[in-house]
């Protein structure tokens, strides 16, 4: 009943919109998904994944992210759709820190001309030194990212959900990652902070990258529960303050749309979700 309410709330605001921004090319956003809203809608509606991708093509969406090991990643970037972002997790913290995983990991983006590449170091060991594990992640991210930069590609840390002691839950280790790495990204997520339950504030993480954000990942939790999504603008997470802030200070790159509430068609979800980013980004650009 709660995503019926949320859903029908959603469905009056953007009959209230109406096209107000359609045929507007300075009001789109670049618009990617997770490769899972590809393959929800191909189950969903029975038709095939070249099919799915063209269906989102219609709607507005150029890309997707996906994991360099993705045993499907060569058959997603065969639709009208481009990878425009890998992730993956390094084990910076074992033996070679993590530079067999760095080599398969940048090769997989190089052959499909992915522009960047999106890490997920190791989480703090229980009870171990952050500190000094903290400085071996830094070592192994500071030799991909001089190795990603010799092959054209970005490298980007991303703000991660969860509660496990992560120097990617933790403003403090964010800030040092961007202070001691140079040429490292960030790619902003707009939930996990809210995910990870730590207090900590997306608005002072976005601020401080300014000029370093090279991606987002935008979702919504629902106010009362952090750990479910919710109807993209009707949750607790602050994605249109979000959206004004960086594209106010400059950011015109790609938004990736990352939830879709529990038992939504997907495909209409989508929909809405790319009204509502649009009506933010039109609001963003007419205040920058």
């Amino acid at each position: 009943m709660r995503l019926l309410a949320q859903l029908s709330a959603m469905t009056l605001l953007l009959a209230q919109l109406g096209c107000h921004f359609c045929g507007d090319a300075h009001r789109s956003p670049k618009i990617a998904v997770f490769a899972r809203y590809v393959h929800e809608i191909s189950r969903q509606r029975q038709i095939p994944i070249g099919q799915a991708a063209s269906h989102l093509y219609d709607l507005g969406v150029r890309g997707f992210d996906t994991s360099y090991d993705d045993p499907g990643l060569s058959s997603l970037a065969a639709t009208v759709l481009k990878p425009v972002n890998l992730y993956g997790r390094v084990p910076f913290l074992s033996q070679d820190q993590g530079a067999s995983v760095v080599e398969k990991f940048l090769s997989v983006a190089a052959k499909h001309g992915v522009p960047r590449v999106m890490v997920i170091p190791d989480g703090f060991t229980k009870g171990g030194d952050e500190e000094r594990e903290f400085g071996r992640i830094v070592e192994g991210l500071q030799r991909m990212v001089a190795k990603a930069k010799s092959r054209g590609i970005e490298v980007m840390v991303e703000d991660v959900g969860g509660e496990a002691a992560s120097p990617c839950n933790r403003l403090c280790y964010l800030k040092r990652f961007l202070a001691e790495i140079p040429d490292l990204r960030l790619a902003l997520d707009t939930g996990n902070l809210y995910y990870a339950r730590r207090g900590e504030d997306i608005l002072e993480l976005a601020r401080h990258a300014s000029g370093r954000i090279e991606h987002v990942h935008i979702k919504d939790q629902l106010q009362d529960d952090c750990r479910t999504y919710s109807v993209l603008g009707l949750g607790g997470v602050p994605n249109r303050e979000i959206v004004r802030l960086i594209v106010g200070e400059g950011y015109d790159a790609w938004y990736t749309l990352e939830n879709t509430a529990k038992g939504a068609d997907v495909y209409e979800e989508t929909a809405r979700q790319i009204a509502v980013l649009t009506l933010w980004y039109g609001d963003a650009i007419s205040w920058r």
